[in-house]
Formats: structure tokens, C-alpha cells, sequence
């Protein structure tokens, strides 16, 4: 069977930086060396350090756009790695929708299951041990 490599569609406050809102964030900008201040969330940032070169991150943030050259700054001096960052996303909840994979469209005997949902607790992060279910 062909192997099919994720996309992940990850958040960044209270996921792998613990939260901050716009206006903290409006305040925190101001600062000298603000991305030196960000608290990242050791487990989950060990985590993305995990998800393998061939998948493909996407981060979503309610972080406004003009928070971006602050965000990616961080996302640099931690070392995060991303293929697409999404500024502005709403702060409500996020649906991903995506079609079941039919019997041997890749090479599989039965239909994949191709979206999956994890809501963490705000600021613990996303734990070592945490399963996703891969077909």
C-alpha cells in the first residue's frame, strides 16, 4: 500500500506557545527581543520536532497579521518548523472536513479515515504519548 503523509493543521496559543490574546500580544510586540519572550510548551514543542520531514504544517493562529513578523520570529528561534502559516483565523471553533479514502484508491484493501480531531487543555500541550491513528 502507498504511504500517505499527514497534513497537520495546528494551532499556536495555549497548543505549543502558551496563550496569549491580541491585545497581550499588541503589548508584547512593543518590547525589545518580544519573541524572546514567548513561553513555549516543552512536550508539544518536542512533538512538532517529531512530525516527520514528508508531512506537511500548517499553523493556524488567531494572532492577528500584524503580529506576523513577531510570530515567525518565534517560530524561528524555537525551531519550528512549518510549510504554511494562517494569520487572522477566527477564535471559534475550526472544522476540518475531508472525503474517506474508497478501497484501492491507494493501493488499500479498505477505505482510510483522512480527518482527525485533538482538543488539548489550554497551555499543557500536546503529550509525548498521544496516539494518531494512521492507516
Amino acid at each position: 500500500m502507498e504511504t500517505l503523509n499527514k497534513t497537520w493543521f495546528i494551532d499556536i496559543d495555549g497548543t505549543f506557545l502558551k496563550h496569549h490574546s491580541n491585545l497581550t500580544l499588541d503589548n508584547l510586540v512593543r518590547e525589545k527581543d518580544s519573541h524572546l519572550k514567548e513561553i513555549p510548551i516543552p512536550n508539544s514543542i518536542e512533538f512538532l520536532k517529531k512530525i516527520p520531514e514528508e508531512d506537511i504544517i500548517v499553523i493556524t493562529t488567531a494572532r492577528l497579521s500584524c503580529h506576523k513578523k513577531h510570530t515567525v520570529k518565534t517560530l524561528e528561534h524555537l525551531g519550528i518548523r512549518y510549510d504554511h502559516i494562517l494569520f487572522d483565523v477566527t477564535s471559534g471553533p475550526r472544522v476540518l472536513v475531508n472525503d474517506i479514502k474508497p478501497p484501492g484508491t491507494v493501493g488499500n484493501k479498505d477505505p482510510i479515515t483522512t480527518a482527525y480531531a485533538v482538543n488539548l487543555i489550554r497551555d499543557e500541550g500536546i503529550s509525548l504519548d498521544t496516539q494518531f491513528i494512521t492507516d
